[in-house]
């Protein structure tokens, strides 16, 4: 912050007495001075400190409360912390970094009144600073705040409660109102109804025998979390691949210790801005897009402020998606890292070939999303305990065919998903289906299949929507008969679904196989953006989403279409992830959009084009969904 410029704090904070300013514990004194002259006299502390008063009774309430953050990633951490903090009728937060949109308060209505709104993105940061008629607390509007950095409507982590202690912010869950933190006597009580279920400290129990809570009837269990639990949850809500860039422009640079403080690492690549990281604080949302541009980081396992933290950097670069390649993996960040992204950072990689590049990102994105996300760590956590966890989402996969020559390639595309909980909603158009074929189909593939017939004359629209009002899902798959899939499809729209935070998500058609002319073409199609419109044969949509804009429309065409636009004109979101795990196929006829052969082939449309069947390495597909050949097919080029 400049601290020549005005500060709208100044005027917001003059009339308030008692102005208490709440640093993220990761910033200094120093940091926040230049936010205005309100500094001076204000009761300025770390939100690691206890929130009393001079004679060590709780502050309940004061004049104005100022929260300073880093960033998103900080500001969704300091959440739970937060929650200790005392009323007031002004509020404000500082984000000394801003990436994307600022947070906006949306006022709950059980708050006072609003009586003033800011929003200031001066200076590469932002301040939002509110008003209300009667005290509200300052915990409340913190988390409402953090709630707004992602488009989903709920932040609520699920289960089970934890609880960490003040003064030990790495423990901290991100965007998570519910768990309690304090000091390790108060987060001990029994007395309150609202004690934690495992609590994340430092230091094993000292063996005292406790009783069940009079609540949840069970023994509160102390954690000190070891191995792959150590490093924490990494927040994917703002940590993730949204923003990845398929053309960079900057070298590939080294992950390497930064001489005068071996916390401190540097990412170097010649003619490029360094990016510093502190290991102590982690990666920030702003590293994250400094580093878009980079072609990739190579990790030499050096540096940091101990293992710990420097796994989590690691963990979270892949994340979020970066490229990286590495010397190879040590013994201690083998104990800290999942197996599978161990893995992956033991294979070499090409990261001067555009696709194989991406392919890399894709598979350390999804090991370290799928072992070391905030979701995946508290599974992890509530597995150690006898608490249940938040169960997998369950995928209705609605799929419609009224060519039963590819009836058996349709099954094929959906029995080969792995990592998913999924049922099977068929609908034959206009034939039924062979009974056999669909028990074989169940016995191999595990996923349960409801089939129904529907007559011809009954529009595509009215066919899926009746699939999707007998499905028992959680979300709603809609897949095509005719293209083919990858075996992580669907654990990766998953993915994308919890980091992006949308209604629908999707893939575009980036890879094709135009069989009439024998050839793969491979589209300029942007991905990991949030977008109006993906494949139809890929979305996944929730089925709160799906029942507010009343389901697919009866037509007997651009049913894909339909929804999308009803779901944009209801203020819904859409998301594109990558496009790798799809292949959609294009024949002469028997398309609902049918724009012509030449189309699909426009060298202005295309990036690659190769003769014959050549899908993306993701679909990993089998020689039984290979195209027959033709007399005419070349040899792949």
């Amino acid at each position: 912050m400049n601290p020549r410029s005005p500060s709208g704090l100044d005027a917001f904070l003059d009339p308030a007495a008692h102005v208490l300013l709440v640093r993220d514990p990761a910033l200094g004194p120093g940091e926040v001075a230049a936010l205005g002259r309100f500094t001076a006299r204000a009761d300025q502390r770390s939100l690691t400190s206890p929130m009393t008063d001079e004679l060590g009774a709780v502050l309940e309430q004061v004049d104005a409360v100022v929260v300073v953050v880093r960033d998103r990633v900080a500001l969704r951490r300091a959440v739970a912390a937060a929650q200790g903090l005392p009323r007031a009728e002004r509020v404000a937060c500082v984000l000394l970094e801003l990436v994307g949109q600022p947070p906006t308060l949306v006022p709950s209505r059980t708050w006072p009144r609003l009586t003033s709104l800011a929003v200031d993105t001066a200076d590469g940061g932002a301040r939002v600073h509110a008003s209300f008629a009667a005290p509200v607390p300052a915990g409340q509007v913190l988390a409402e705040l953090a709630r707004r950095t992602s488009p989903a409507h709920l932040m609520a982590p699920g289960w089970p409660v934890l609880g960490a202690r003040l003064d030990q912010p790495h423990h901290w869950p991100p965007g998570d109102a519910l768990a309690i933190v304090g000091s390790e006597a108060a987060l001990r009580d029994p007395a309150p109804d609202d004690t934690a279920d495992v609590l994340l400290l430092d230091t094993p129990p000292d063996g005292t025998a406790e009783a069940p809570h009079p609540v949840t009837g069970r023994v509160q269990v102390t954690r000190v979390p070891t191995g792959t639990l150590s490093l924490g949850p990494l927040d994917d809500v703002v940590l993730n691949p949204v923003g990845f860039s398929r053309r960079p422009t900057v070298p590939a640079a080294h992950l390497r210790p930064l001489a005068g403080g071996r916390h401190l690492l540097q990412v170097r690549a010649p003619g490029a801005t360094d990016v510093v990281v502190d290991s102590r604080a982690g990666l920030g949302d702003g590293h994250v897009e400094q580093l878009r541009p980079y072609t990739g980081v190579h990790v030499d396992w050096d540096g940091g402020d101990g293992p710990v933290s420097y796994a989590r950097v690691v963990a979270g670069l892949a994340m979020a998606g970066v490229p990286l390649t590495a010397d190879p993996v040590p013994a201690w960040a083998r104990a800290l890292l999942v197996p599978a992204l161990v893995a992956e950072l033991d294979r070499d990689a090409d990261l001067t070939d555009d696709l194989a590049r991406e392919v890399r990102s894709i598979r350390l994105r999804r090991a370290a999303l799928a072992g070391h996300g905030a979701g995946a760590w508290r599974r992890g956590t509530a597995d150690t305990v006898d608490v249940r966890p938040e169960p997998a989402t369950r995928v209705s996969v609605l799929l419609t065919t009224r060519r039963p020559d590819m009836l058996e390639h349709a099954l094929r595309q959906v029995g080969r998903q792995r990592g998913a909980d999924l049922e099977l909603q068929l609908t034959t158009h206009g034939f039924d289906a062979d009974p056999a074929l669909l028990a074989a189909f169940a016995e191999r593939s595990g996923v349960p299949v409801t089939a129904v017939g529907a007559p011809t004359d009954r529009s595509f629209g009215n066919v899926l929507d009746d699939a999707a009002r007998r499905a028992s899902g959680d979300v709603l798959l809609k897949m095509d008969d005719d293209d083919w899939y990858g075996p992580d499809f669907v654990t990766d729209l998953l993915l994308a679904r919890g980091y992006s935070g949308a209604d629908l998500v999707g893939c575009p058609p980036e890879f094709l196989f135009v069989e009439p002319l024998w050839v793969t073409v491979r589209r300029r199609d942007v991905t990991e953006r949030y977008t109006s419109v993906v494949a139809g044969g890929t979305m996944m949509v929730s089925r709160e989403a799906y029942a507010a804009v009343g389901g697919f429309r009866d037509t007997r065409k651009y049913v894909d279409a339909n929804l999308f636009r009803a779901l944009r004109a209801a203020g819904g979101t859409i998301y594109r992830t990558h496009g790798l795990n799809y292949l959609l196929r294009r024949q002469s006829a028997g398309h609902t959009w049918e724009p012509g052969l030449g189309y699909f082939v426009s060298r202005g449309r295309s990036r690659q084009q190769w003769r014959g069947f050549r899908p993306s390495p993701l679909l990993e597909h089998e020689p039984t969904d290979r195209p027959a050949r033709t007399p005419h097919e070349e040899p792949p080029g």
